[in-house]
């Protein structure tokens, strides 16, 4: 059995009572292994998982609030309290399947608002938390990403980036067209970016994740994917073309399709 899978059975029985078991929270952080350089994901995934089993009660939804809602002023980057928000807003995504119709915008509300966090811990959480949404319902991830693109930061951008840049989701051609075209969205935008922008930490953030994502798209959906790099890679943008090149770079694509990364690369 995998750690995952223990940690998992470990934690139905606090979770599953009529109160919450006030022992969870002290599991949760004295074996969340920060500080540290790694936290401890699998606790994190056991957790989340407990909730595509249990149904979601107030009592649950409401010590999910009161987690997510532990800011950097409480618990900062590092610090052990600061798992909790980050297995919390897992949950969330894992619960939106069954909860009821009446909590869903509210789970997605505290997923969004989280997204600009400044702890890179709860950023990522956030796009482990809408992977988890869209693994149960990807129709309603990509309703909620469809509309959010038009009005999201630029840290925003990158927690839906990296939400769609998940494997498990990369199943059928529709999928991977809908990524590309929430990518066109978020490129256009950054040509539009005035060199003040681009000095922001929000710029660094998106393109941080922009050099990796859309490797992930191409290598689904090659043709297309290709085709859409070289006409990227023609825009007289150096952040852009920067983008383009990390993606070619990506080991996914330059093994894969070595003469197609090269026909992109001699646009440079």
């Amino acid at each position: 059995m995998g750690k995952r899978s223990s940690y998992l059975i470990r934690l139905m029985p606090l979770l599953t009572g009529e109160i919450p078991d006030a022992g969870l929270e002290e599991l949760l952080v004295s074996e969340s292994n920060l500080p540290g350089p790694r936290a401890n994901l699998e606790l994190a995934w056991g957790f989340a998982d407990c909730f595509e089993k249990i149904v979601l009660s107030e009592e649950l939804f409401a010590l999910l609030k009161k987690w997510v809602g532990i800011g950097a002023d409480q618990a900062p980057t590092q610090h052990p309290r600061e798992f909790l928000p980050f297995c919390a807003i897992q949950a969330l995504g894992s619960a939106y399947f069954k909860a009821e119709a009446s909590k869903k915008p509210e789970i997605v509300d505290m997923l969004k608002q989280c997204a600009g966090d400044s702890r890179w811990r709860i950023r990522e959480a956030v796009s482990m938390g809408f992977q988890r949404m869209a693994e149960q319902d990807f129709d309603a991830a990509q309703r909620v990403f469809s509309v959010w693109i038009k009005s999201s930061s630029l840290v925003e951008k990158r927690a839906i980036l990296a939400a769609l840049a998940h494997s498990p989701l990369l199943t059928d051609p529709e999928r991977v067209t809908f990524c590309l075209q929430i990518t066109q969205e978020v490129l256009s935008e950054v040509q539009t970016l005035p060199k003040d922008q681009r000095k922001t930490e929000g710029f660094r953030i998106l393109k941080q994740g922009l050099e990796y994502t859309i490797s992930l798209f191409v290598e689904r959906l090659p043709e297309v994917g290709f085709a859409y790099l070289k006409r990227w890679a023609e825009q007289d943008d150096p952040d852009i073309k920067r983008i383009v090149r990390s993606n070619l770079n990506k080991a996914r694509l330059a093994k894969k399709y070595g003469s197609m990364v090269h026909s992109v690369l001699d646009n440079l």
